[in-house]
């Protein structure tokens, strides 16, 4: 597979929200970043993949200024570590690394308006209940949060992520511990957040849940760089993406494939009576009508299209040959 998608996004029209610049990160002889490079472009939900020990946690912690790099950079809004411009960028950032730091004893209320003072940010009551509100525990703001469930928890964890309005949210499993109903309550509310202005960066296992919820991916392993690009480019570009299906009766294969060949179906193998293309019309019924035409009726007709976890394998497992 191609990994042509990996070259940055955008252009000269101004700085990406998230930059990684050859950024390494290593404790003592192991490294656990090897040269990061990729950048995001503004308005994105971008899925940040890679098997466990890629690099993904460290990698968001040196974003956020909580380790340093061994070398090289990473960049918010233009701005490095160590400037006083990125400094004020990191008060525009929303953040939940692994599980949200939460103040068991007291409410959701009293973590928000905590949370708010410890980022310097100005904030009352009718806001924080708005807050509270919108991540779907309205008439739960004065409960104390160590009665909450995880995915409670997780749901104030994102409404902390969300105080001040932040150009970027970066959420680390916003949908652990949620139950399906749950799960896509986050999708919807981490959906929303480019209508208010935000970039957002969602690490996850879930892979569906990234299909569902981000519109550009950035996959690393073992520290490195995989592949970058919008999803419905790392979907097409995996050799799995796409193809159909077509069974007739075994004595009409051959006239079939008569009637078919006008047809881009790219490459084509046959099996007994079923015909397998790799690649797939945008109206799969000009097969049953040109089926039926000849006389011959359709057994079956099926479209394949890959999943982001077909594509995840596949880049995965090429990048470690």
């Amino acid at each position: 597979m191609s990994h042509a998608l990996a070259s940055p996004p955008g252009g000269s029209g101004g700085a990406h929200p998230i930059e990684f610049e050859g950024t390494v990160k290593k404790y003592g002889s192991r490294t656990v970043l090897n040269g990061l490079n990729f950048s995001v472009p503004a308005g994105s939900i971008v899925g940040l993949l890679g098997p466990n020990g890629a690099g993904k946690t460290t990698a968001m912690r040196i974003l956020l200024g909580l380790q340093r790099p061994t070398a090289g950079t990473v960049r918010i809004m233009g701005h490095e570590p160590g400037t006083s411009a990125y400094g004020k960028e990191l008060k525009k950032v929303g953040s939940i690394l692994e599980a949200p730091p939460l103040y068991k004893n007291v409410s959701p209320r009293d973590n928000l308006a905590i949370r708010a003072a410890a980022i310097g940010q100005k904030i009352g009551r009718h806001e924080i209940d708005s807050l509270i509100a919108h991540v779907g525990l309205e008439g739960r703001g004065g409960d104390d949060v160590g009665k909450f469930s995880l995915g409670m928890r997780q749901r104030i964890g994102l409404a902390l992520a969300m105080i001040g309005e932040p150009n970027i949210v970066i959420l680390d499993e916003p949908t652990n511990g949620m139950d399906p109903a749950g799960a896509v309550d986050i999708r919807k509310l981490v959906t929303a957040l480019p209508q208010r202005g935000a970039t957002a960066l969602v690490c996850t296992h879930r892979l569906a849940e990234v299909e569902h919820m981000c519109d550009y991916v950035v996959v690393l392993r073992e520290g490195e760089l995989v592949t970058q690009g919008s999803l419905e480019d790392i979907l097409a570009a995996a050799s799995s993406a796409f193809g159909h299906r077509v069974e007739v009766a075994p004595h009409e294969v051959e006239l079939a494939l008569r009637v078919l060949s006008p047809l881009a179906l790219g490459e084509i193998t046959v099996s007994g009576g079923v015909i397998e293309t790799t690649q797939t019309l945008p109206d799969p019924s000009a097969i049953s009508h040109l089926l039926a035409d000849a006389g011959i009726y359709l057994r079956a007709l099926e479209s394949h299209r890959a999943t982001l976890e077909d594509a995840f394998l596949e880049l995965t497992q090429e990048a470690g040959r």
